[in-house]
């Protein structure tokens, strides 16, 4: 039987799903999942979530299945052939050549060639069978323990069955809505093990390449499903994970066990930035909150920074510069490996939603108008 807690946010979610019901009833026409994504003019305007450097290429991904990459600093662009059409919010290299991206529908896509051609690795539909059968296999197991139990101990495992139940709940809805959830984040230590996380709790990681995943979320203590925005694993081995409302994760065993972590700030974070110089770590967010922590997510102190609006990329340097991007087109950087940061720009025009620095130092920032350059 649901707690009243659980009942409560079920109709909030059904009431969701009704207000939503239109949308998605157009969006099912097409299933952005089977349609390559279209070749468009002028591709450098598009709307782009997310930037890297490889060697001397660029390379942006973002709406509509949208990956494009320029050999000459930005002078022509070239579309990569992508499976899909859905909004891509996030990539990660291991080397100059292989790589992955994510996206809306759960989207896992795979690189082997720079980002010139791109496969289909993991999508929501895989992601919702793999929920589904981890919430039953939860549940069955929880039932039987309850049932087993003597009248004391039903007492203490009610409340994590009322909990599992929830999830199977949760998780046979995702399963009719269909492939709807976004990922948000991807990061792989090398070319077999990798993690990616999402909206709703999402939590997926593979140890063959992106060949076969498997659900991680059961390992955190993240019951209110709150968004997990960003993951890193950082030159320590910890892993760390921060996302919507100041939840925060850590694993300290390769990602076998996980963690709550102590949160300074209850708003949402949406990135994170180690600043391996000095073995400390920044994560950023809403209203220009930055935190440092010089002990894998133990403690952190705020960092004062004079953005206000929110932060939601970020990149460093050879030389261990800081640079932080963001709403109303706020730039700063740090030149003492994040202990305090200065404004480089801010415009008031463009939401900058990534950046990467370039040999000469100069930034390359991604915003919903497209590449944009900046000296710093």
């Amino acid at each position: 039987m649901l707690n009243s807690y659980a009942c409560l946010k079920m109709l909030h979610r059904l009431f969701l799903l009704l207000l939503l019901a239109g949308p998605l009833s157009a969006l099912e026409l097409k299933d952005r999942l089977d349609e390559p994504s279209r070749t468009f003019n002028n591709v450098e305007k598009s709307a782009f979530l997310d930037v890297t450097t490889l060697g001397d290429r660029l390379l942006t991904i973002g709406e509509r299945g949208v990956i494009a990459y320029s050999n000459d600093g930005g002078e022509n662009w070239v579309q990569a052939k992508v499976p899909v059409s859905t909004m891509l919010t996030a990539m990660y290299f291991v080397d100059d050549t292989h790589g992955w991206a994510v996206g809306h529908s759960a989207v896992v896509l795979h690189t082997q060639d720079a980002g010139e051609n791109w496969t289909l690795q993991f999508d929501g539909k895989r992601a919702n069978e793999l929920l589904l059968d981890g919430a039953k296999a939860d549940y069955q197991a929880l039932r039987e323990e309850y049932d087993a139990a003597d009248e004391e101990a039903q007492d203490d495992l009610s409340y994590d069955l009322d909990d599992a139940e929830f999830a199977l709940s949760n998780a046979e809805f995702d399963s009719q809505l269909g492939p709807a959830n976004p990922l948000l984040e991807v990061y792989f230590e090398n070319k077999d093990k990798g993690y990616v996380v999402g909206a709703y709790g999402l939590f997926f990681a593979t140890e063959d390449g992106g060949k076969t995943w498997f659900s991680m979320a059961n390992r955190l203590e993240n019951f209110d499903r709150y968004h997990l925005n960003s993951i890193a694993v950082l030159s320590t081995g910890a892993v760390l994970i921060v996302g919507e409302a100041g939840t925060m994760f850590a694993s300290y065993d390769q990602g076998e066990s996980w963690e709550t972590l102590y949160s300074p700030y209850e708003g949402s974070f949406f990135g994170i930035q180690e600043v391996p110089q000095v073995k400390e770590v920044l994560i950023y967010g809403l209203k220009g909150n930055v935190y440092s922590s010089a002990d894998e997510g133990q403690s952190w102190d705020k960092v004062a920074t004079p953005a206000t609006t929110n932060l939601t990329g970020s990149t460093i340097d050879e030389n261990g510069v800081v640079i932080l991007s963001g709403f109303s087109g706020v730039i700063v950087r740090s030149t003492d490996q994040g202990k305090t940061f200065s404004k480089v720009k801010q415009s008031g025009l463009e939401a900058y939603n990534a950046v990467a620095t370039l040999k000469n130092s100069e930034l390359v920032l991604v915003s919903d108008h497209g590449v944009h350059f900046q000296p710093y």
